[in-house]
């Protein structure tokens, strides 16, 4: 779960994520936060396996896999209500089930019903536990098994049970001690945890190894500010601006460093669609934290909304309009909207009574194409 989308401001973990420590800006990793997602099935001696076919998105804002951890199937953000999969395919995943608990010692159907269900699982997250238990059935067969040891480390940390999860990699890592990315995972879920000094012990270990660990050397800035060290948080930052990978990751990290710096936030990323009009400037979060600012980075880290932000205007100390690019808020399913808001509203909460903030919080979310106010959260 190597980091995924960070923010400088707050320090915090997003949903995913999860796998993340802290928000703000979003940087590319593993997970993705598909708004539409299409189930095929793919037949794999004689069974099923699900794989998501996504329209292309920006990763969320949340600490996510590594890259080079086993793909999931759709990989849905932390708050993403579960997807509706198809009756002919709960019902091949039943039938392998069934299989699996007619033949208790044949280890190949169960690794198989583990990463059925485990790929279910991205998608509804019901899925998750019966996944773990199949995979914990592999390891009374198979207690060396690593792949299987990662896959119940990945579980956990979707379910947040950080501990469990963390317990997992290290017996993987004891068995594999050189996997650089499962280290940077076990380090981003000690910062997930609170355990920031971990945290930092951890990525300083990968970067020992190899100085140009991009998402190692990431991570470690949030979690250097995460426990007010700006200045080393900042020089960290700089250093992955010359390890980014590409120039949209490069930019990502500009707007990171921005925000860290208290100055206004380049909001054009290299590679944007041709035509693609550059948004106005965001508002600069303010040095040493605010509530505006940690406000903002709740919206600016979220995995499905965070990709669309434009731009944050802030007309009154607690009156925010958020202007959204292509996040119809009405097209919406009913439920989804309401879970989707009763989060963010549980967000900006907590950092009410962070900053002891006494009076309503509101913020319009704007459609930045027309103007349009499409809804509205108080809180």
């Amino acid at each position: 779960m190597t980091a995924a989308n960070f923010c400088v401001e707050c320090g915090e973990r997003q949903p995913g994520a999860k796998a993340a420590g802290v928000r703000g800006l979003s940087l590319p990793v593993q997970r993705f936060a598909p708004v539409f997602v299409v189930l095929t099935v793919v037949a794999v001696g004689g069974g099923v396996v699900l794989w998501g076919s996504m329209t292309p998105k920006a990763p969320p804002s949340v600490p996510g896999r590594s890259p080079s951890s086993p793909p999931a199937a759709g990989n849905l953000p932390e708050g993403h209500p579960p997807v509706d999969i198809p009756d002919q395919v709960k019902q091949a995943i039943r039938e392998i089930a069934q299989k699996a608990e007619a033949a208790p010692d044949d280890v190949d159907t169960w690794k198989h019903l583990g990463e059925v269900q485990y790929r279910a699982g991205q998608l509804d997250p019901s899925y998750l536990p019966a996944a773990s238990t199949a995979y914990r059935h592999v390891l009374e067969h198979e207690p060396d098994n690593v792949e299987v040891l990662r896959s119940l480390g990945n579980i956990a940390f979707d379910q947040d049970q950080y501990d469990i999860a963390l317990g997992y990699y290290q017996e993987y890592l004891k068995r594999k001690p050189d996997d650089l990315n499962v280290q940077t995972d076990m380090g981003t879920m000690y910062l997930s945890a609170g355990k920031s000094d971990q945290a930092i012990a951890t990525y300083e270990a990968v970067l020992k190894t190899n100085p140009s660990f991009f998402q190692a050397q990431v991570n470690i800035a949030l979690a250097y500010r995460s426990t007010g060290q700006n200045e080393k948080a900042l020089a960290a930052l700089e250093k992955a601006r010359t390890l980014a990978p590409d120039d949209k990751t490069r930019t990502q990290v500009d707007q990171l460093l921005a925000r860290a710096k208290g100055q206004p936030v380049p909001d054009q990323v290299a590679g944007a669609p041709a035509g693609q009009p550059a948004a106005e400037p965001a508002a600069a979060a303010p040095a040493g934290g605010s509530f505006q600012a940690d406000a903002e980075g709740i919206f600016r880290q979220n995995p499905i909304m965070g990709p669309k932000v434009a731009r944050v205007e802030w007309p009154a100390a607690q009156t925010a309009k958020v202007f959204l690019r292509d996040f119809p808020v009405e097209q919406m399913p009913p439920e989804m909207r309401t879970i989707f808001m009763d989060r963010i509203k549980g967000r900006i909460k907590e950092k009410k009574d962070a900053y002891h903030v006494t009076e309503t919080a509101r913020f319009d979310l704007v459609d930045d194409a027309t103007g349009k106010v499409m809804d509205t959260i108080s809180e």
